[in-house]
This record gives structure tokens, C-alpha cells and sequence, in this order.
């Protein structure tokens, strides 16, 4: 176990602590929540856990081995990285870079960039034969200035945020105006923690989202949708990203035509708004009649995410049903909606 650091998105304030937990139990990572500052979570787990949740995680941004967490002081700052034991962290004669990130305006009267060059001097003259290269260090050291701390440590991993661009609605072969954004897909696609081998279903495809993340994170995929076009669709995006599924077929969420229990997770969004995208049926009536048929079809204590306006009151549907609402996760859209993300697990 080891003091790790991560530091994540800000388009939400409970959504990406809740993805990195998620990958850590799918994963079967024990680790012990050390404290949340805004945009950084510092938990105790085993090192190699940081590859899996570089891997699969949409709102983690910087992973890293915790080094020093301090007042974000001057004379606290440099006493601090004094004491610590840098050597431990790289080798003599190694490359280095210091940088220094500040989230949403901590600790104004601090300059990062001469704090990362009096750092990266405190570094070089403590570990012998090392120096500085911004161009290419083989070691970096990451500092984040939030809540008035300064936490700082090696960066061992980093997701970049364009991958998720690349695969957005209009870059893809088949594209509607209500396609789940990639990044928040993946995000549900791990708050259902499948894990190696898993069978996740979407009942409700549409373009495809879901299944995309989900097979590219290597899982069994399977979806299934009322309308041709969409299930038409989703195979051209799948194709497109190289993923192959156990199926797709054109069926009603309402009725999946699937064996009892073999399904491990199911993440979907079903259609609401207008009731030309529920066939004449209100989303009400539609979920109801979803999560009373979904419980024959997905493994006990498997998950469900699922994505719903916040006025459905979703987590009361799940729960008549007799799953177990685990957590929700409010997204503003517009004026006229705000979604729930949602977790249940099967009883």
C-alpha cells in the first residue's frame, strides 16, 4: 500500500470520485480513503492500481505517487520537500521536470512557475547527478495548489481528455442529436463495474455509446433497440472503433430477449422528452415496465446505471421493483432538464 493521488475533472463535483472507486472495486483493489480536496482524491492502495484506472477511467486527469502534502505556505512548502526523501523517487543522474497545477483559483498569492523552478532546485541539489529537462524528464513531478495545500508527488500516469473528442457523436459513422457524449458514457460504463470477461448489455443502444466504451475497455457487449435505424447505426459505430459484439438485435427493452441472469451489468439511457421517442408510451410507464423485467435478465448483485431526467424520481422506480438504489449523480443539461445518473444493484 502507498499514498496515491488523483487528481480529476471538474465538470462534476461527485461523478469522478465515484468512477475512481468504482474501477478500484471492479478492479478488486483494497484501498482506504485518505481525504477528498476539490479535484483530488487521495486514497492508500497497492501502486499498480494506477494502470487500470489510466486505462479505463473518462474523468481521472493525473495519477501519481503521493510525496508531501502541506499548507500551501512558502516556508511550509520548501521544509517539507527538504525533509522528504526525493531520492527514493528517482534515480542519480535522472531527468526531471516540476509541474505545478492550480485548481479553480487556490492559493492566488502563490506563482506556480516560480514555485515549480524553486522546487525542481531544491530537487537538483538534493539527488546527485539529476537535471532538470522540460522537454523530455524521465521522471515528473506533479504539484496541485487546491483548498490552500499543496500536494505534490511523482506522476506515474495521465489521461488525455482529446481521445474522448475523437470519438464524440459527429466524429463517428452514425450520429443522432441525443447520442450519449463518450466521456460520460465510459463514467457510467464504470460506476456498472464490469469487470474482465463481463457481458454488458444496453437495452436502449441508440447510437451506440455505451457499447463503443465498453468494448473498447475490452468487455462483452451486447444491445438491443426498438427502431432498426438505430440498431443499424450502432453496428456501423461499432464497426467503426473495431469492436465486435456477442449480438444486437431489434427488441423492446421491455421484453430483452435474453436467458435468466446472463447479464452482468447493464448501463443505458433510455429514450424520454416526447413521446415519439417512447412510441406513444410515457418514460414513466417505460422504466417501470425496464427495471420489472431487466431483474430476470442481469446476475444478482450485478449493477444497473442508467441515465433519466431528474423529475422521473427514478431512484423510487428502481426501488419498487426491488433493486437496491446504490447513488445518484446530478448533470445539468438545460433549463427543461437536469439528468440523473443513477446505480442500483440487483438484490
Amino acid at each position: 500500500m502507498a499514498g496515491l493521488f488523483f487528481l480529476v475533472s471538474g465538470e462534476s463535483p461527485t461523478l469522478p470520485s465515484s468512477e475512481v472507486r468504482s474501477i478500484l472495486e471492479a478492479e478488486g483493489f483494497s484501498y482506504q480513503i485518505l481525504s477528498a480536496l476539490t479535484q483530488v482524491l487521495r486514497f492508500n492502495a497497492d501502486p499498480s492500481c494506477i494502470k487500470p484506472i489510466a486505462f479505463r477511467s473518462a474523468m481521472t486527469r493525473v495519477c501519481g505517487i503521493e510525496i508531501l502534502n502541506c499548507k500551501a505556505s512558502p516556508t511550509e512548502i520548501f521544509e517539507n520537500i527538504e525533509m522528504a526523501e526525493i531520492s527514493s523517487f528517482m534515480g542519480e543522474s535522472e531527468t526531471f521536470a516540476v509541474r505545478m497545477r492550480r485548481v479553480k483559483g487556490s492559493s492566488p498569492g502563490i506563482d506556480g512557475l516560480a514555485l515549480e523552478r524553486e522546487v525542481g532546485e531544491i530537487i537538483r541539489r538534493n539527488v546527485s547527478g539529476s537535471r532538470v529537462d522540460l522537454e523530455a524528464p524521465q521522471r515528473t513531478f506533479f504539484g496541485i495548489l487546491t483548498d490552500g495545500r499543496l500536494l505534490l508527488g511523482l506522476k506515474t500516469a495521465s489521461v488525455k481528455p482529446g481521445e474522448f473528442l475523437e470519438r464524440g457523436p459527429r466524429r463517428r459513422m452514425f450520429f443522432h442529436s441525443a447520442a450519449m457524449p463518450a466521456k460520460l458514457a465510459r463514467c457510467m460504463v464504470n460506476l456498472a463495474q464490469p469487470r474482465t470477461g463481463d457481458l454488458v448489455l444496453d437495452p436502449f443502444c441508440g447510437t451506440g455509446s455505451f457499447l463503443v466504451e465498453a468494448g473498447l475497455m475490452g468487455f462483452r457487449v451486447i444491445g438491443f433497440d426498438v427502431k432498426r435505424y438505430m440498431v443499424e447505426g450502432s453496428l456501423r459505430n461499432l464497426s467503426l472503433f473495431g469492436i465486435e459484439t456477442e449480438g444486437m438485435a431489434l427488441a423492446d427493452a421491455r421484453r430483452p430477449p435474453l436467458n435468466e441472469m446472463s447479464a452482468d451489468c447493464v448501463v443505458t439511457d433510455p429514450p424520454y422528452g416526447t413521446s415519439t421517442t417512447t412510441l406513444g408510451v410515457g418514460t414513466s410507464d417505460v422504466l417501470e415496465s425496464f427495471f420489472r423485467n431487466i431483474s430476470d435478465v442481469v446476475k444478482k448483485e450485478s449493477r444497473v446505471c442508467l441515465a433519466a431526467p431528474k423529475t422521473i424520481k427514478v431512484k423510487e422506480i428502481g426501488e419498487r421493483s426491488g433493486f437496491k438504489h446504490l447513488e445518484s449523480h446530478f448533470i445539468y443539461i438545460h433549463r427543461s432538464l437536469t439528468r440523473d445518473i443513477a446505480v442500483f444493484e440487483r438484490e
